[in-house]
Formats: C-alpha cells, sequence, structure tokens
C-alpha cells in the first residue's frame, strides 16, 4: 500500500514536470525579432495651364490713308461675303489686334518639355515664271491696247510674313530680329544669308529659320538658336527650333527642369506689305505679282501657280519628361 502511495507521488511530480517544461519552452524557447517603419509622400505638383486664343484673319481691315480716314472713310478692305476672311497688300493695321497667340503658366514639380507648333500653315503664293503684267495696258502698233507686258519672277514671291514674338510681362522678342543680331557674330555667315534675302527688316520667320539653317553647319545653327532662345526664355534649356516653308510648319521646344516657374507668351502675326520702296519708288515687280494674285483671286484669270488661301493652325504642348 505504501509502495503504491509512492508511486503516485512520484507520477504526479512527473506530471508537474512536464506541464511546467511544455510550459517553459512555449515562453522562451523561440527567437523573436521586430521592426517598422513609416513613410508618406503626396502627388507632385503639375498645375500648367496652356490656351491658345485669337484669330489672324478678318474680313474687313481698318483704312490707315489719311485722307481716307479723313473724308469718313474706315475700311480699307472690306469682304464681298460677310464672315469670310481675306488678306490683301496693306494688311493687317496695327490697330486690328490679330494674331494667334499662346500661353503657358505654371510652376510644376517635374521636368516639364513645352512644345509650340505651326502646322498646315498655308502662303499666299505666286511660283517664281514669267507672267502678264496687269498694271499697265500697252499700245499696239494697230492703235489697240492690251495686257501684252510681261514681268519676270527669279524665285516663289510670298507676299505673307510670318512674325513669332515670344513676351515675358513687358518684355517682347521677336525671333526673326533676333537671330539676325545673333548671327552677326558670323560675318561670313551674315553675308552668305543676306543673299538669299534674310534681313532684320521684312523677313518672315519661316525663311530667317530656312535661310540660317542653309548657310549655317548643324553645331552652328544649335549655338544660335541656344544664345537666342536662351536669352528669351529664361529658365529654359534644350532649345529646339525649326521650320520648314515648304510643308508650312515650324516648332519650336524647350524643357524646364522641376519647380522651374513657366510663364510665356507666343504670338503668331502676319504682314503684307502695302508695296515695296527700292530708291524711294515703289518696285514694279512687287506691284505686279500683286495685282496678278488679285485678279486669280477675282477669277479674271486661272492659273495654278498662284495661290491664294492662306492659313494657320497653332497647337501647344506641355509634357513631363521621364
Amino acid at each position: 500500500m505504501k509502495k503504491n502511495n509512492v508511486m503516485r507521488v512520484f507520477s504526479l511530480l512527473l506530471a508537474l514536470t512536464l506541464i511546467s517544461v511544455c510550459a517553459i519552452s512555449g515562453t522562451f524557447a523561440k527567437y523573436v525579432t521586430k521592426a517598422e517603419g513609416e513613410d508618406q509622400a503626396r502627388v507632385a505638383k503639375w498645375g500648367v495651364v496652356l490656351t491658345v486664343e485669337g484669330k489672324n484673319f478678318a474680313d474687313k481691315y481698318l483704312a490707315t490713308d489719311e485722307a481716307y480716314t479723313e473724308d469718313d472713310g474706315e475700311y480699307s478692305v472690306v469682304s464681298s461675303v460677310e464672315g469670310e476672311a481675306v488678306v490683301a497688300p496693306g494688311t493687317p493695321d496695327a490697330d486690328d489686334g490679330l494674331g494667334m497667340v499662346a500661353t503657358v503658366k505654371g510652376t510644376p514639380e517635374v521636368a516639364t518639355r513645352y512644345t509650340l507648333e505651326g502646322k498646315a500653315v498655308k502662303d499666299v503664293v505666286l511660283k517664281k515664271g514669267t507672267y502678264t503684267d496687269y498694271t499697265q495696258l500697252v499700245k499696239a502698233a494697230d492703235g489697240t491696247y492690251g495686257y501684252t507686258g510681261t514681268f519676270n519672277l527669279d524665285k516663289d514671291y510670298a507676299p505673307v510674313k510670318w512674325n513669332l514674338k515670344i513676351s515675358k510681362g513687358s518684355a517682347s522678342y521677336d525671333v526673326a530680329t533676333d537671330l539676325y543680331r545673333a548671327l552677326g557674330q558670323y560675318p561670313t555667315l551674315l553675308a552668305a544669308a543676306e543673299s538669299y534675302g534674310f534681313s532684320k527688316d521684312g523677313c518672315s520667320f519661316f525663311d530667317a529659320i530656312a535661310i540660317l539653317k542653309k548657310v549655317a553647319d548643324d553645331d552652328t545653327y544649335t549655338q544660335i538658336v541656344e544664345t537666342v532662345l536662351g536669352n528669351i526664355v529664361s529658365g529654359g534649356r534644350n532649345f529646339q527650333l525649326d521650320a520648314d516653308p515648304a510643308t508650312g510648319t515650324f516648332k519650336l521646344s524647350y524643357d524646364f527642369d522641376p519647380n522651374k516657374e513657366m510663364d510665356f507668351t507666343f504670338e503668331l502675326s502676319w504682314a503684307w506689305a502695302f508695296e515695296k520702296i527700292v530708291d524711294n519708288a515703289a518696285d514694279p515687280i512687287v506691284d505686279a505679282a500683286d495685282t496678278y494674285l488679285g485678279n486669280v483671286a477675282a477669277g479674271v484669270i486661272t492659273d495654278d501657280n498662284a495661290n491664294t488661301t492662306i492659313a494657320a493652325t497653332l497647337t501647344a504642348t506641355a509634357t513631363q519628361i521621364d
């Protein structure tokens, strides 16, 4: 009996020992390592606002001739079809307020590329060749009169001069004029450019770019563009400027680093000079070419070498740079 009691006590102690070992092993017999971190971020600011407003052409233009305006003349050019835009020598007037204006504003927190493209820019053009001179009647031997005289164009005649102006605040810059000024640092190139018609007065910026690319090598052209546009568009870099008068396209682009303010205005405008003065007299060939184009527009004559329509589309884009 005593022996059985001893065995019961021993069994109870063994059971308590096992339970204690299990409890201890469950509490202490494992590795535990723990770490915790926290972070947060917000979306980077964009906030770039673009606009393209205004119009290039009108159906009537203010007169500038003093004698005409003093006699209550208001408009010197008026389309016969209301609302149908027209162009003519002497248009537009400085007070007509015409021009397509693109603006870009914003200070994004990401690198940004701004691109301005002119598409489908279609010019009034009379191709080089020999044409009937409708500016004067010629008396024939038999006493009759007719338009038998001719004039010759040794290159395509495109009277409308396009202009691209860049503004920031009250400061305004003419791209063609500034390219001409920058080219002055290269006298040989300047002389070559002038021989192609590049001048600070009356040179379309389309022609200015095309001529500059013709006379300068790629490195010099890039350097001139970087100098001119870098001075105008402060804070920008990687400037690209290209134009093709044949296809009526141009493209200007530049990059901004993050947190650089973009606040610029670009204006595409045009002008058709009333006359070209040479040695204090109107150039008869220019007058003859203008008159010929006007007669084609009126349907007096038909000539596939003359284009009498003009148009322009301006597109602005701002894109994040990866």
